[in-house]
């Protein structure tokens, strides 16, 4: 019977201050230094956290149903009841409504889309002079924002962008002090931060109510217009019992969902990914030689995505030392026993994907950028739940084809047209929020390659 290491956490102990301080830090030194299991009391609770790719694919997969999602409350105040929020039949119905927005023949007719997108954001990108220091985290954030409004809902949200973006970061600084803070102040009590808070996810709301109605009216029209998208994929599902059509409630929280898992995650991913490319010239080569290669002067179509391998190896590489989820948080609903340590109902337990992803044990040289980690012959001799950039199980993120594609080609176009460099002296800080971000952005020199 193994004895799960123990590690006391009060509310002033040196492992709670560490948590505070640098939670990625504890994650990375808590699966070096202690055993696969490990007991922790942390701000009241007490936490079982595990380490070891064989109990990730018990809780994910083989008894996923026992590990149930718990309810975030600063996550479903603002992403309300949608699909990364429920849990048990709500989540099985709203899946199964939403795959078929992300199946390949739809994923192959948005490669239109994102080469437009992707032209937009590179002609923004080659009005800046040659060696300008650009926060290039939010230039990729402006990108996301229209890309998924267009793939996904077909609107291309005109002149509400920068509205939204301005949202999002006030949202995301107001949830890294809420995340941080041991005393959690209620978000209705008024304090100027909630305040803040709660007029930031008007503007949001304003924006996706926007979206949902104007699609209804063009429905309602003359010409009742249907677009081949995920909205109206929602729009047109109806209860199977009731027959009733999905609230508007419920639609703005799948909608706001979409745009989070989308949006955030994609444009941090590729901050990290252009920051490594900075650091790391001869990695930039190779992506930008594969592009010249498979694509040359054309644009990318969705057979292309296949064979820029090299690429796919190093968007896992930066999905390895960067995983926007690098935590995963689940609650058990009944008994379980687990190397014979018996888990109990309503255990808090955390998956510790960050200390796993960096871990001796299972990559040669974890602390190194190396996108050799996923070379094809390494990466088939990998055990299964090591890496999970995407989660794993049922869970799986739904999105997680349409995301590696979109990075396949973004990081591709861009290093066959341009050049980065870090400035003297920058070296970005990591903050976990709903994905694991730079604080105040990633900033790089830019130079236009000359092909």
């Amino acid at each position: 019977m193994l004895k799960p290491d123990k590690i006391r956490g009060g509310l002033l102990s040196r492992s709670t201050l560490d948590i505070l301080q640098n939670p990625v830090q504890f994650l990375e030194t808590l699966a070096r230094n202690q055993g696969p299991v490990v007991k922790l009391n942390f701000a009241g609770k007490k936490y079982v956290i595990f380490q070891h790719p064989d109990l990730f694919k018990h809780v994910l997969l083989d008894d996923y149903k026992l590990y149930t999602k718990p309810g975030h409350k600063l996550l479903r105040l603002f992403l309300g009841k949608g699909l990364a929020t429920s849990n048990g039949e709500a989540w099985l119905r709203q899946r199964r409504t939403m795959q078929p927005a992300f199946h390949r023949q739809k994923l192959a007719k948005m490669m239109d889309v994102i080469n437009e997108e992707t032209d937009v954001f590179l002609e923004r990108l080659k009005k800046y002079p040659d060696y300008s220091v650009i926060n290039i985290t939010k230039e990729l954030q402006q990108f996301t924002i229209a890309l998924i409004s267009r793939t996904m809902f077909n609107d291309p949200l005109v002149g509400e962008v920068d509205k939204m973006i301005k949202a999002l970061e006030d949202l995301a600084v107001f949830a890294t002090s809420w995340m941080k803070s041991l005393v959690k102040i209620p978000t209705h009590w008024p304090t100027p931060a909630n305040f803040r808070y709660k007029r930031n996810c008007e503007t949001f709301d304003d924006i996706i109510y926007g979206i949902i109605d104007r699609r209804k009216q063009e429905m309602a029209g003359q010409e009742g217009i249907q677009h081949d998208d995920l909205l109206n994929l929602l729009l047109n599902y109806f209860d199977e019992e009731s027959g009733a059509p999905i609230s508007r409630e419920l639609l703005r929280d799948e909608v706001t969902t979409m745009f989070m898992a989308g949006h955030e995650t994609t444009a941090q991913t590729l901050s990290w990914m252009l920051y490594q490319l900075a650091l790391n010239k001869d990695v930039n080569i190779k992506v930008r030689e594969e592009g010249i290669e498979v694509i040359g002067n054309r644009l990318p179509d969705y057979e292309d995505i296949s064979k820029l391998k090299y690429t796919r190896q190093v968007v896992h590489e930066t999905l390895r030392c960067y995983p926007a989820f690098y935590a995963l948080a689940r609650k058990t609903l009944g008994n379980d026993n687990l190397l014979g340590i018996h888990i109990g109902p309503g255990t808090n337990v955390l998956l510790n994907l960050y200390g796993l992803h960096r871990h001796p044990a299972f990559w040669k040289n974890p602390d190194r950028f190396d996108p050799t980690h996923f070379d094809p012959e390494v990466d088939a001799k990998r055990q299964p739940f090591v890496f999970l950039p995407f989660g794993g199980g049922p869970r799986l993120c739904l999105g997680s084809n349409f995301a590696m594609m979109v990075m396949q080609v973004v990081i591709s176009r861009m290093a066959s047209q341009f050049s980065f460099d870090v400035p003297d002296g920058f070296i970005p800080e990591i903050e976990p929020n709903i994905s694991l971000r730079a604080k105040g952005g990633i900033w790089l020199h830019i130079r236009k390659v000359q092909n």
